[in-house]
């Protein structure tokens, strides 16, 4: 029988920073589809675990990757979202950079222009129509680090989909503790009384593999669930439908808040309701145990516990995960 990671993991700013250079730099990390990325000069610009990502489609219609930080004194290049520009100007003063990262002018220097300064490249693959980016650039190659992941997505025409819609919700709580809680169907007949009602909750089973899970449950008939729903290590959700997917993303913002932010796409861009109203539903209540156990967990009472091998199989993955890339120096 497994023991949880020990309560104290759940906050701090020490262990949070260990998370974002041994977790979130080291790995792959979703960033973009390609068609938020619809031209020359189209960007995506989003922040994951204090990591500012700059995503652009160049002018030869290539996908590559920034930091969104300049390199003069750390202004950031554009707000976070998605646009489009023919060339990036520091928001702070108004350095100029072109579409390759290289310094075009250093606004009113008064001196000739630096040498050397030119943005930081991000490392950029793109899978399936998903772009992912690796920060500390030491990860395998994409293709080679989702492995045995790959085959889940077989049979569902991803490239096909476009951007239906997005949403997020801040949780108090540690990016963990939401985690888990995705990673398990053993709280579902406590907390989610209608997803119970849709679908054989007593069958519900999450499959782990080396880093990646597999949810599996019987939907009831004319239920909007009938998919492969799959997470992969360390933040992704990818909910796949015939014809439809949902994106859904675990982003630290420090150590007590996280975002769950969701991507909807579609073949022809519309946002099936009833996906979008079960999906906010229950993020709300998942959202409001997740915040309880998370004061628990602060309240100096819990110091860990234990896993139940019928139902918790996909937490124990995620724990001997966390514990491998960020566990406090001995």
């Amino acid at each position: 029988m497994a023991e949880t990671l020990p309560a104290e993991w759940y906050r701090g700013t020490e262990q949070f920073d260990r998370e974002r250079r041994g977790i979130f730099a080291a790995a792959w990390l979703y960033a973009a589809h390609v068609a938020e990325l619809t031209g020359p000069g189209a960007y995506v610009a989003r922040v994951c675990a204090g990591w500012p990502i700059l995503i652009t489609r160049s002018p030869d219609g290539g996908v590559g990757g920034f930091h969104n930080v300049c390199p003069h004194r750390a202004g950031p290049l554009v707000e976070d979202g998605a646009g489009t520009a023919t060339t990036f100007v520091c928001r702070y003063h108004g350095w100029v950079f072109e579409p390759d990262g290289s310094l075009r002018g250093a606004r009113d220097f008064g001196a000739p222009d630096p040498e050397g300064c030119t943005l930081t490249t991000l490392r950029t693959e793109v899978w399936r129509g998903l772009v992912f980016v690796n920060v500390d650039g030491t990860a395998p190659p994409l293709e080679d680090a989702l492995g045995s992941f790959v085959a889940q997505t077989e049979g569902f025409d991803l490239e096909a989909f476009v951007p239906a819609g997005t949403w997020h919700h801040d949780l108090a709580c540690n990016w963990k503790t939401y985690a888990e809680n995705y990673l398990e169907g053993y709280h579902i007949p406590i907390v989610h009384k209608e997803l119970a009602r849709s679908i054989e909750v007593r069958s519900y089973e999450v499959i782990a593999h080396d880093d990646w899970c597999l949810h599996r449950a019987p939907a009831k008939d004319g239920t909007v669930l009938d998919g492969r729903w799959l997470w992969r290590w360390p933040n992704l959700a990818l909910n796949l439908y015939r014809d439809a997917m949902n994106l859904e993303q675990f982003l630290p913002l420090g150590p007590a808040t996280t975002r769950v932010a969701y991507a909807y796409f579609s073949r022809d861009g519309s946002l099936d309701e009833d996906v979008s109203r079960l999906s906010k539903l229950l993020l709300m209540e998942d959202a409001a145990i997740c915040e309880a156990v998370q004061r628990n967990l602060d309240a100096g009472v819990y110091n860990g516990g234990v896993l139940s091998p019928k139902h918790e199989q996909g937490v124990a993955l995620f724990q001997r995960l966390v514990r491998a890339s960020a566990a406090p120096a001995a």
